[in-house]
């Protein structure tokens, strides 16, 4: 096996798992979280956690098209990609009402059904803030790439997503 082809398994190898688990997440953490809330949530917690789940989901379509890439097979690329850019504003929208959702259940105690709701509102506005951040932008995940954690211990800051660099070069295309 060439250094190209030892590189491009590797890879795909790190790869592949993603989409998987970016889907799984967008149908397990949300059960799991009314499960353990015993459902003693209010709209608190249901706007930051839409927002979560949509963009779990643009991460599983993303993360999926790109391994689809890596492997060849036929697939309309810049279709996905132009309706990951068109998702953009939507989930940037979406994210900010999320986290304002959580800081007024903190702030105005009349909003929320209890804590359960608060913490959830909190703990589902974190994750969409850090997936939005980690797809249309900056890479936020080091720990399952040596040369990436290395990186980050280094000081070199984080560098582009993967996703950001794909919609720029479909940016510049246009």
């Amino acid at each position: 096996m060439s250094a190209t082809n030892r590189t491009r398994a590797d890879l795909l190898a790190r790869l592949e798992p993603y989409w998987k688990m970016e889907a799984a997440n967008a149908v397990l953490l949300p059960a799991m979280i009314v499960f353990l809330s015993k459902g003693q949530l209010g709209w608190i917690s249901f706007v930051p956690m839409a927002s979560m789940i949509l963009l779990l989901v643009i991460g599983a379509l993303y993360w999926r098209g790109k391994v689809r890439q890596l492997k060849g097979e036929p697939q309309n690329w810049t279709g996905l990609l132009g309706t990951l850019a068109r998702l953009q504003l939507p989930a940037l929208v979406l994210t900010l009402a999320g986290a304002a959702a959580a800081v007024a259940g903190w702030t105005v105690s009349d909003l929320t059904v209890g804590t359960a709701d608060r913490w959830t509102a909190t703990a589902c506005g974190v994750l969409a803030v850090l997936e939005y951040v980690n797809y249309y932008h900056r890479q936020l995940q080091h720990f399952d790439n040596k040369a990436d954690f290395k990186r980050m211990l280094a000081g070199k800051g984080f560098r582009p997503s993967w996703m950001a660099r794909d919609l720029a070069v479909l940016r510049q295309q246009r």
